[in-house]
């Protein structure tokens, strides 16, 4: 035999180079695996700048008109703008706007911050604009420091304990939750105001002068400078007393502390905080893109450990919502089923393989993986290992093997023919080496689209796609260069009795007493065989349309968290919602005792359990389950509290969720955006009602609702003969109700405001307003009902603007085994919109939320899955200089995606968002034993072999390569895909698309391919007839 030539024979023959190669590749694979960074889930990127503004005491529609819509104004002729969203809330301002994604989002915020700071119409009670770019921080863990002490000591212990988190190594933000800012307060009442002859303005006025700290410049001695400073800046409520507010002819003083009722505590806001039961603040911890979350939580873990024996008796801190629990569950999974499924896939070879030639095709697993790690952490790569990145192994773990399989399977017959040579065996990886490469390069380009997604989905599809395509990358090299040298220096175990040969020949039965028999009668019939795989893909579309398999784009994510949120009507008393939240603490405590019983456990079921309430009227739970196995879903938890609490009267919302959203928000979400806010109202309410009419949907909410009752000052004509102006009764009225403040000082590390108003007595009623006094310019004092009256209307809790409209947000859940939420958005929008359209003219209704992402994510996904095919059809002429040929051998793509719907009917799946990337991948994978197939019938067709023979002898060539390569992909998957802990569920879908398309393509490869191949001769010959010349 001539000798073999080329970088495949090159390696071969050297076996030094190959084995430096591969230890180049597993020493800079295992460096790459100790450096690279460890999260839950990657960063995700967010186009986004946020704007805020504080208006303090102002309502919700003065903020609109004062700060939001000047903001919007201010940037509309920014470009990069793809949209702005704005809200008004009672005290703030808030405009997020999201910008293209071909714009540098860096030189948008510059854009922005110049348009916002040139603003001076901002009305004289707002504070500066904070402007930043939006960021979605990864919590680490949560330290909660609770007992029975005051308010004052648990935060400044609080203050403490954060301060230390932040200096321990590797720390960098923290932030406390459910505390109250300090405040100095300070309460005159209005007569003394008039006693004194004072009023508001004056008594802050003169905090400002005397609490101050001043420079003064140097003495200039011949022993040098002399620093001068003025020190006089109160920090505490006692020093403030001291301040002097007046001093008479006879050098009497009146003190602040003389006529004001001080006091250093909070801000005055309805709010408390409860863990467990007793009083409490959180200091949440996060990690920066830098940092490992895993040793941000374990430096923290230790630190509580320590402090909690220096705390007073009847203080605890306590570890939870620590984030590396669950991602080291998830990782200890992935990586069982990574090790199970590499088992599988060495058991399936041994069965097919002799041992050794299965060992040197396993171990290109270990090859490929530790290639990929070398290159993660490259920048412009940056992957690191995380919940999806190691799904990607995992994904890759059947898939990576199959080029190796391919070449090894091709020596394994070369030499079982011709004999164990050097170079037979060059001659057998040759031989397929053409079409092998080609087939791994396009599954390649089915996983491209993955890396060029955008948007905030785009680091979690890169984390699966980067991984899948390097190790694919690094199959080749291992394929091509290594594997035939280790082959080459072992030595032949043909003719020795092995589990392998009895399978062999088990298989060669089947292959020449079923296989050919049957592929021979296919092709026969090759129009009837084709036709009833069409049938079967119409059935399976039909299925998917008709609702046989369920569909949810972004499917709902079980969690070990519920959480419960309550909002009362405006003017229910605020003991009411102490009440309900007690309420619903006497149902958890019921529910895990009766928990308890069933599942026969000896701990509790609901471990912690986290309340927070605000303004007297709203309030939140946050339930953690336990940690240990058991068998109560989180929803059957949801729903026997839902039943327990039942309707509570006064609640205008009252919500339970105990599932995450992977859209991001509610699964069912509309907007509908008009001038006329009268109109938009009215019609938010016949969407509410539509919505609460459909069976199955649950939970319908409106961001329309109307807040407490507002009265609007009005100034009286004879307030202007005694010169007083609009802006001066609302700024008298401002400093009495809401404050006067004074200044702000730096107390430690917080910054402290000390306002000056009335006692808390003198605001509780309009009559307060009414009886108040107004002073004139010239120092006169009039009553309020003189010069000034009010008319009463009803305010907003918030208003809500798109794009320069006011616009109310509609959300829903459904229950998915009534009705899936993309059929309730398919309904409104194509059914109902139009008649609400019709009954309101200036009002347009959309989707929005996660619905609208949902179309977005659809047509990106579209085009990149276009991309993907026109990439794999340019792969599959190359080798096989033909355009005909790979349109037929892409046929297998489609079938292939009727298996996956199969498994995800017989595992009851709905087909999600995750799915369809498991669709896009599978078409790179299911063409690639068709395009070594139809290869091998050219080969024998050149060598004049009749079309049907070539056929039916290169599937009976091919039949176990292609069936080796289907069952390690299948048997790679299948741990994950049987999978039953909560921590799967992000992944199962995807590798139901893969795994089953895969075992249904291997049918589409053995018989549709070599079918079509004939029909693809017979439309050949008939184009030539109709082309060819007639004989005259």
């Amino acid at each position: 035999m001539e000798e073999q030539r080329g970088l495949i024979a090159w390696f071969a023959r050297n076996h030094v180079a190959a084995n430096l190669l591969m230890m180049f590749i597993i020493t800079t694979g295992i460096y790459g695996a100790m450096t690279i960074r460890t999260q839950f889930m990657p960063t995700v990127e967010l186009d986004a700048v946020n704007v805020r503004v504080p208006y303090r005491g102002a309502a919700p529609a003065e903020v609109e008109e004062g700060v939001v819509v000047k903001i919007e104004e201010a940037i509309e002729n920014i470009e990069g703008i793809r949209e702005v969203q704005s809200r008004a809330f009672e005290g703030m301002g808030q405009v997020t706007v999201m910008v293209m994604e071909d714009y540098d989002l860096g030189e948008v915020i510059d854009e922005i911050k110049m348009a916002v700071d040139g603003i001076s119409t901002f009305p004289g009670e707002t504070e500066r604009p904070m402007i930043s770019k939006q960021r979605m921080r990864q919590g680490a863990v949560t330290v909660q420091l609770s007992g029975d002490i005051n308010e004052w000591t648990m935060k400044e212990l609080a203050e403490t304990i954060k301060s230390e988190i932040l200096a321990l190594p590797g720390v960098t933000y923290a932030e406390l939750m459910g505390a109250r800012p300090f405040e100095v307060s300070v309460q005159v009442s209005e007569d003394t105001l008039r006693e004194y002859g004072l009023t508001l303005n004056t008594v802050a006025e003169a905090i400002r002068s005397w609490s101050v700290d001043l420079p003064g410049g140097n003495i200039r001695t011949d022993a040098g400078d002399i620093r001068l400073r003025t020190k006089g800046q109160a920090y505490t409520g006692r020093e403030f007393a001291d301040i002097v507010l007046l001093t008479r002819s006879d050098g009497t003083r009146v003190l602040l502390g003389d006529i004001a009722e001080i006091n250093d505590g909070f801000v005055e806001t309805n709010f408390y905080s409860y863990f467990n039961g007793n009083p409490s603040i959180g200091i949440r911890v996060y990690s920066t893109d830098a940092e490992s979350e895993v040793e941000v939580a374990r430096a923290v873990k230790q630190y509580v450990g320590e402090r909690q024996s220096t705390l007073p008796r009847g203080i605890d801190l306590t570890i939870w919502m620590d984030i590396t629990y669950y991602m080291d569950g998830r990782m200890d999974m992935m990586y069982k089923n990574m090790a199970m499924g590499a088992l599988l896939v060495f058991g399936v070879l041994s069965l097919f393989l002799h041992l050794k030639f299965a060992l040197w095709v396993t171990l290109g697993l270990p090859i490929a993986f530790l290639g990929a790690l070398m290159l993660l952490p490259l920048p412009g790569i940056d992957v690191s290992i995380n919940i999806l990145s190691t799904f990607g192994f995992i994904l890759v773990l059947g898939i990576v093997v199959d080029d190796a399989i391919i070449i090894a399977e091709s020596v394994y017959s070369e030499t079982e023919r011709s004999g164990y040579t050097m170079e037979n065996i060059v001659s057998g990886a040759k031989r397929v080496a053409v079409p092998a490469t080609f087939g791994v390069l396009t599954t390649i380009m089915a996983f491209l689209p993955m890396l060029a997604a955008t948007g905030p989905v785009a680091s979690m599809s890169g984390a699966i796609g980067w991984v899948v395509v390097l190790c694919l990358c690094f199959s080749l090299v291992e394929s091509k260069l290594i594997l035939p040298s280790h082959l080459a220096i072992m030595r032949s175990s043909h003719g020795k009795a092995a589990l392998a040969d009895r399978v062999d020949r088990v298989l060669l039965t089947f292959v020449e007493n079923v296989y050919k028999p049957f592929l021979a009668r296919a092709i026969n019939h090759r129009y009837t065989t084709l036709a009833l795989f069409i049938g079967v893909l119409i059935i399976s579309i039909g299925a998917v349309g008709g609702g046989f398999v369920r569909y949810t784009f972004f499917p709902e994510m079980e969690d070990d968290f519920l959480t419960a949120r309550m909002e009362l009507y405006e003017g229910a008393p605020e003991a009411l919602v102490h009440q309900v939240v007690d309420h619903m603490n006497g149902a958890l405590l019921e529910i895990n005792e009766e928990l308890k019983q069933v599942e026969g456990a000896d701990h509790d079921i609901i471990v912690n359990v986290l309340t927070f309430v605000v303004d007297g009227k709203r309030g939140q739970m946050l339930v953690e389950l336990t940690r240990e196995d058991r068998d109560t879903t989180p929803q059957l938890i949801e729903k026997m509290w839902r039943e327990k609490v039942g309707n509570v009267a006064g609640t205008r919302e009252l919500k339970f969720v105990s599932t995450r959203h992977s859209g991001g928000g509610p699964p069912i979400a509309f907007k509908l955006t008009g001038r006329n806010y009268s109109q938009l109202e009215q019609a938010s309410v016949d969407l509410v009602s539509h919505l609460e009419e459909i069976e199955g949907v649950f939970e319908v909410e409106s961001s329309y609702s109307q807040g407490s009752e507002e009265l609007q000052l009005k100034i009286k004509p004879e307030a202007e003969a005694l010169g007083i102006t609009l802006a001066d009764l609302a700024r008298q009225v401002r400093f009495a109700f809401y404050g006067a403040e004074a200044q702000r000082m730096q107390r430690g590390e917080q910054e402290v405001r000390v306002m000056v108003r009335y006692p808390l007595e003198e605001r509780r009623s309009v009559g307060n307003l009414e009886n108040m006094w107004i002073r004139t310019p010239d120092g006169r004092e009039v009553p309020f009902s003189s010069v000034a009256d009010y008319t009463s209307d009803q305010g907003y809790n918030v208003i809500q603007r798109l794009n320069g409209e006011r616009a109310i947000t509609i959300t829903a859940r459904s229950d998915a085994g009534v009705i899936e939420p993309a059929q309730v958005v398919r309904e409104v929008r194509s059914a109902y919109f139009p008649q609400l359209q019709s009954h309101y003219p200036g009002v347009t209704g959309d989707v929005f939320g996660s619905s609208q992402e949902e179309r977005l994510a659809l047509d990106q996904m579209l085009a990149g899955f276009a991309v993907a095919l026109f990439g794999i059809y340019a792969l599959m002429a190359i080798p096989l200089r033909s355009y005909l040929q790979p349109l037929f051998i892409m046929s297998a793509i489609p079938f292939g995606i009727v298996g996956a719907i199969v498994g995800h009917m017989l595992l009851d799946i709905p087909i999600s968002s995750i799915s369809i990337f498991g669709f896009i991948a599978l078409s790179g994978v299911v063409v690639n034993d068709s395009l070594i197939m139809v290869d091998f019938v050219n080969k024998a067709v050149a060598r004049g072999t009749s079309p049907t023979d070539a056929a039916i002898e290169s599937g009976a060539a091919r039949f176990r390569a292609i069936l080796l390569t289907s069952l390690t992909t299948f048997f790679g998957l299948v741990p994950i895909v049987s999978e039953t802990s909560l921590q799967a569920q992000i992944v199962i879908p995807m590798a139901t698309s893969l795994a089953f398309g895969i075992l249904f393509a291997t049918f589409i490869t053995l018989v549709l391919i070599p079918a079509l191949y004939l029909v693809t001769d017979d439309v050949k010959a008939m184009v030539w007839r109709w082309v060819s010349p007639r004989p005259a």
